[in-house]
């Protein structure tokens, strides 16, 4: 039974209510009491969806930020690579100069 009421309270209550009130009112007063509650759980619905889409809202910005976060870290390491590359490169043509040099040098003496 709603509220823990047993069947005899409930019409103890509904008796004393249709003596308060009288039978022309009683219709009123229960319609509203209606309308009171439906309004009730739908402004808790509400509420309830709003914070649903503000998580929503916050996990979505926090994945595209850590997918930018993720993607700089891989641009980062091509270009960590790609420097390593050209140092290599500069490496082989310093040492590859300096050898022609020497070589060109000897073949000069």
């Amino acid at each position: 039974m709603p509220f823990g009421f047993r069947l005899p309270e409930l019409i103890l209550i509904f008796v004393v209510a249709l003596v308060i009130f009288g039978p022309k009112k009683l219709p009123e007063i229960g319609a509203a009491i209606g309308k009171s509650v439906t309004s009730f759980k739908k402004g808790i619905k509400e509420a309830t969806e709003d914070n649903d889409v503000e998580e929503t809202t916050a996990l979505l910005e926090q994945r595209n930020l850590e997918l930018k976060r993720l993607e700089l870290e891989a641009l980062e390491r091509d270009i960590a690579s790609r420097k390593a590359t050209l140092n290599a490169y500069e490496a082989t043509h310093i040492v590859e100069g300096s050898s022609e040099s020497t070589h060109t040098k000897t073949q000069a003496n």
